[in-house]
C-alpha cells in the first residue's frame, strides 16, 4: 500500500472494532466505541482506515470477479462437452472423455505415489487426437505365433522372435519388418505412454509411478484403461479403428529402412552386409522390386 494506517482499533464494518498492528490485522475484536469515548486522533485513524479498507475491498472484489469469470467459462465448456463417456486412471494421471470430443486431464508424474484427481476447476480441453503406445513387453507377449511356412522363408531366428523368443539376430531384422511385425527390443520395457493432444497442450502420460516403498513401477492393468480411453476418444472424434490402423501402419519398405537405420548406431552388421541381406530378400521374393529399390535408397541415403 502507498500509505499504512498507524496501529490502533478500527471499525470492521460489522459494528465492532478490530486491532490493526500497523502492518496486519490481529485476532483482537471489541465493541465499537462511542464518539464520546474516542481518542483525539480517532479522526486521523478513521481516515487512514478508510483508505486501507477501500484497498482491501477492491482487491477482494477483483479476486471474486476472476473466480466468477473462471466459473462462467467452466460452465460454458461443460455444456459444450456434453455427457461424460468414460474416465480412468493411467499411471498417476486421471483422464475423462466427453461425448462431444472434449477431455479433462489431471496429469501426474512418475514421481507421484497416487493418482492426481480431477476437480471442479480442472479445465475442459478440445481433443485433437489420442494414442496409446504399449510397452515393448506387452507387444511381445501379444504377438501371434509365426506360421510354420514362415520358418522356411526367413529363418529360424525370425520364427523364434515372432513366437516371443529373445534370440535377436541383427541380420533377420529386415525380414522381420517385411513380415509385418514391429521391432521387438531384447530387453523389454514395461513403460507405456498415452499421448493426448488438445487445443491447449500435449499431455504425455506414463503408466509408471512410485509404489508405497518409493520404487518406480507400472500397473499392467492400466494398459486396458488406456485402450478404453483411446477407443472412447476416437469414438468422440468420429474416427474409426480402420482409419487409425491405416494412419499408423507403415509400408513394408519403410519399416525395413527405418529399422536398419535405427540399428546402425549400435554394433552390428556393416552397410555392405545390410545391402547383401536386402539383395537376398529380393532374390528370395520376400521383397518386391519396388520395395527392394525403396529400401536400398533409404539405406544409402543415411551415408
Amino acid at each position: 500500500m502507498s500509505e499504512q494506517a498507524p496501529a490502533g482499533w478500527y471499525p470492521d464494518g460489522q459494528g465492532n472494532e478490530r486491532y490493526w498492528d500497523g502492518s496486519a490485522w490481529t485476532a483482537h475484536v471489541r465493541a465499537h466505541e462511542s464518539p464520546a469515548a474516542a481518542t483525539p486522533d480517532a479522526g486521523a485513524k478513521s481516515g487512514a482506515f478508510s483508505k486501507l479498507g477501500a484497498a482491501v475491498r477492491k482487491a477482494s472484489a477483483e479476486k471474486q470477479a476472476k473466480k466468477d469469470e473462471l466459473a462462467r467459462e467452466q460452465a460454458e465448456y461443460a455444456a459444450a462437452a456434453g455427457q461424460l463417456v468414460t474416465s480412468g486412471v493411467f499411471g498417476a494421471s486421471t483422464v475423462e472423455i466427453y461425448e462431444n470430443g472434449y477431455v479433462r486431464v489431471a496429469a501426474g508424474t512418475e514421481d507421484h505415489s497416487a493418482a492426481v484427481s480431477i476437480g471442479k476447476t480442472t479445465p475442459f480441453e478440445k481433443l485433437s487426437s489420442i494414442r496409446f503406445t504399449d510397452s515393448d513387453a506387452e507387444k511381445e507377449a501379444a504377438a501371434p505365433p509365426a506360421p510354420a511356412a514362415l520358418a522356411g522363408t526367413v529363418g529360424t531366428a525370425v520364427t523364434t522372435l515372432m513366437s516371443g523368443g529373445k534370440n535377436l539376430l541383427k541380420g533377420t531384422v529386415p525380414g522381420l519388418a517385411v513380415a509385418g511385425v514391429s521391432h521387438l527390443a531384447t530387453t523389454a520395457s514395461r513403460r507405456s505412454v498415452l499421448t493426448i493432444v488438445t487445443n491447449k497442450t500435449i499431455h504425455t502420460l506414463s503408466n509408471q509411478y512410485k509404489n508405497s516403498i518409493g520404487i518406480k513401477t507400472s500397473n499392467k492393468g492400466h494398459g486396458e484403461v488406456a485402450r478404453a480411453l483411446e477407443a472412447a476418444g476416437h469414438a468422440a472424434l468420429g474416427v474409426s479403428p480402420v482409419q487409425v490402423a491405416e494412419e499408423e501402419a507403415p509400408s513394408a519398405a519403410q519399416s525395413v529402412a527405418e529399422t536398419v537405420v535405427a540399428e546402425q548406431s549400435s554394433p552390428g552388421p556393416s552397410l555392405a552386409e545390410r545391402l547383401r541381406e536386402l539383395a537376398m530378400l529380393h532374390a528370395e521374393g520376400i521383397l518386391s522390386d519396388q520395395e527392394y529399390t525403396e529400401s536400398k535408397a533409404r539405406l544409402l541415403a543415411t551415408l
